[in-house]
């Protein structure tokens, strides 16, 4: 059960989770003439970690409700995905509300921007189409959710975690 803090740290959450989607759903619309995501496509769907503020962030929204979870013997399946439709799409994570999108990572060395893209979009735009404003800074948005992260863990009574732990859906989806 959480505390005041931690459901506060996971209200924090909630706007983070909103800034993304308003990022995310600008930069859909800005690229809608070079992206092939639709309903029904789900190559990039898969059993992802997240760490602990997410994961019962999540919880927290879905565990009232009636949600359908696929049993398979895959471990990279993600456990919500359903003929080809996401069972949580309201309340999924972060990396995957920036599916399909030009994203913008920093290199290991923190000198350089990475850009990654799913091969199915943008295969006919030049490299100099992509700036920072019109793809997905990353590392921007996961910084933020690091340090609620740290926050929450701080807090959480539940279930002790350190600092880089993380849970995966299909954990999620048991937990359910």
């Amino acid at each position: 059960m959480m505390n005041n803090q931690t459901e506060n740290t996971c209200h924090k959450f909630s706007l983070l989770r909103n800034k993304v989607d308003k990022t995310c759903n600008r930069l859909h619309l800005l690229h809608k003439n070079y992206t092939l995501c639709k309903n029904g496509c789900d190559t990039c769907c898969m059993n992802f970690s997240i760490l602990p503020v997410e994961f019962y962030s999540i919880r927290n929204l879905i565990k009232d409700k009636k949600i359908n979870i696929q049993h398979s013997n895959n471990p990279d399946d993600c456990p919500f995905l359903i003929d080809h439709s996401c069972q949580i799409y309201e309340f999924r994570p972060l990396i995957c509300r920036s599916h399909g999108l030009p994203i913008l990572t920093m290199d290991e060395e923190g000198e350089e921007w990475e850009l990654s893209f799913c091969p199915l979009n943008f295969t006919s735009n030049e490299d100099d189409y992509f700036t920072h404003e019109n793809c997905y800074e990353q590392d921007v948005f996961n910084s933020r959710l690091y340090m609620l992260n740290q926050e929450f863990i701080s807090q959480f009574n539940e279930e002790k975690f350190s600092t880089n732990d993380l849970l995966d859906l299909r954990t999620l989806a048991s937990r359910l």
